[in-house]
C-alpha cells in the first residue's frame, strides 16, 4: 500500500498531488523552490535556486529517512533552457559521478514562476549501483549513464550529442533516433541487457513535425526486437528546448526479468507505436494517456476538463485490467499545452480522484506546460501503479 507523507514547510497541493509517496522500494517526490506559502524561497541566481530545490527534495524525503543521496532518477524541467548549463554544473557539483540518472529538458512554463522543477524517484533498497559507459557521451547534467536498483535500470537522458553537448547542424530526426537507440542498447549491453528489456520510454522532441521521422526510425530499430503490439509503453512530448540542433532526448527504464503487456479493451491500441502498459514485478508502467480513443477520435475535443476526465478514465481502465484500481496509482506527470487553464484541469483532476478513489490518497506528481501533444489534445498524463501482490 502507498504511504504518503508531507513536510509542512514545503509547498503542497493536497487535492492534486501527494507531496511524497512511498510504495514498495521506491519513493516519489516532486519539488521546486517554493515554501509552504507558495512563494519562491530563493530567486537570486539559477544556481542558488537549483541548490534550494535539492534542499527541498531532502526535506521531502526526510520523513522516510531518505535524502537526495538515495535518488535513482531525477528529471529536471527548466522554464528557460538557457539556464541548462548552470543547472547542470550545480547538479554535477552536488552528485559527482555517482548520483542519480538525470534528464534535463526545457518546457514552456512551470507553475509558481519557478525556474525549474525536479521530479525525483528515490529508493530504500541497498541493492543499487551506478552505471558508467566510458566510450559514450553523457547528456547534459548527468554524472552517470544510469542507476540499477534490483532488477530495474533507470537510464539518464540520452541524445546524439558529443561530450560537449554539441551536434552537427542538419542531422535528421531519423539519424538522431537511430543513434539514441544505439547508445541505449550499448549502455544496457554493459549489464547483459538489450533493447528488449526496455519497459518504459520517454521521448522529448522540439515539435510534432519530427514525429513521423522519429516513428519511422524507431520502428526500423525495434523490428525483430519487439512485435508491433508489444512496443514499450511510451510518451512522446513536444517541448521547448533540448539544446542546439538536438531533436530528441530519451529517458528509459529497463527491467531484468519477466515483462507482461497489459491492455484494456476499453482503451485504444497503438501497434507499432506503444503498448498500453507493462507489468514488471509489482509495478505497472503505463504509456502516456490522452483523450484519443478508437479510430483516432479525440474525446471532448475543445474541452480541457472533458479531456482530463477521459485521460484519467483510460488510466483507470488500464490499471483495472492489471487487477488493480485507481488507488494503486502512486505517481503521475501531467503535461498541459500552452494556453490551457490549469485551474480547469485541477478541478477536473480533483473531482475524478474524489469520485473514484476509495482511499482518498492522490498520487505524487506535478504539472508541466509543453508546446504540443497529440493533435487536438490539451493534456497527457504519465502514471505508475504499485500492485503489490495483486
Amino acid at each position: 500500500m502507498a504511504q504518503p507523507l508531507a513536510e509542512p514547510t514545503l509547498f503542497s497541493e493536497p487535492s492534486l498531488f501527494s507531496q511524497t509517496v512511498q510504495a514498495g522500494e521506491f519513493i516519489f517526490a516532486a519539488q521546486d523552490t517554493r515554501g509552504a506559502d507558495g512563494v519562491v524561497r530563493v530567486a537570486t541566481t539559477v544556481e542558488t535556486e537549483t541548490a534550494q530545490c535539492l534542499r527541498n527534495l531532502d526535506a521531502a524525503l526526510l520523513p522516510f529517512q531518505r535524502s537526495t543521496a538515495d535518488l535513482v532518477s531525477l528529471s529536471v524541467y527548466i522554464a528557460n533552457y538557457r539556464d541548462a548549463n548552470a543547472i547542470a554544473k550545480t547538479l554535477r557539483d552536488r552528485f559527482g559521478n555517482n548520483g542519480p540518472a538525470v534528464n534535463l529538458v526545457g518546457v514552456c512554463a512551470i507553475e509558481g514562476d519557478c525556474r525549474l522543477r525536479m521530479d525525483a524517484i528515490a529508493t530504500s533498497s541497498e541493492d543499487r549501483e551506478t552505471i558508467h559507459s566510458a566510450d559514450l557521451p553523457l547528456s547534459i547534467g548527468a554524472g552517470c549513464h544510469g542507476v540499477r536498483v534490483g532488477n530495474f535500470f533507470f537510464l539518464s537522458g540520452v541524445d546524439a550529442a558529443d561530450q560537449q553537448s554539441r551536434i552537427a547542424p542538419g542531422t535528421t530526426i531519423q539519424s538522431q533516433t537511430t543513434e539514441v537507440l544505439a547508445r541505449i542498447e550499448k549502455i544496457l549491453g554493459r549489464r547483459n541487457l538489450s533493447l528488449g528489456n526496455l519497459c518504459r520510454s520517454f521521448m522529448f522532441m522540439p515539435g510534432t513535425k519530427h514525429r513521423p521521422g522519429y516513428g519511422e526510425a524507431r520502428k526500423k530499430v525495434y523490428q525483430g526486437v519487439f512485435t508491433e503490439d508489444a512496443f514499450p509503453p511510451n510518451s512522446g512530448i513536444y517541448i521547448r528546448g533540448l539544446g542546439d540542433n538536438i531533436l530528441l532526448r530519451s529517458m528509459t527504464i529497463a527491467y531484468r526479468g519477466e515483462q507482461r503487456i497489459v491492455t484494456s479493451a476499453k482503451v485504444r491500441l497503438a501497434p507499432g507505436s506503444f503498448s498500453q502498459s507493462s507489468r514488471v514485478g509489482n509495478w505497472l508502467l503505463l504509456a502516456g494517456q490522452d483523450a484519443v480513443t478508437f479510430d483516432r477520435v479525440v474525446e471532448c475535443e475543445g474541452s480541457l476538463a472533458g479531456q482530463t476526465e477521459a485521460t484519467l478514465r483510460h488510466t483507470k481502465d488500464i490499471v483495472e485490467a492489471a487487477g488493480g484500481s485507481l488507488d494503486d496509482v502512486v505517481k503521475t506527470t501531467v503535461y498541459l499545452t500552452e494556453g490551457t487553464d490549469r485551474a480547469e484541469f485541477a478541478e477536473a483532476y480533483g473531482k475524478f480522484f474524489a469520485a473514484h478513489s476509495r482511499s482518498g490518497i492522490v498520487p505524487a506528481g506535478l504539472t508541466l506546460v509543453v508546446g504540443e501533444l497529440s493533435p487536438r489534445c490539451f493534456v497527457e498524463i504519465d502514471s505508475m501503479a504499485y500492485l503489490g501482490g495483486k
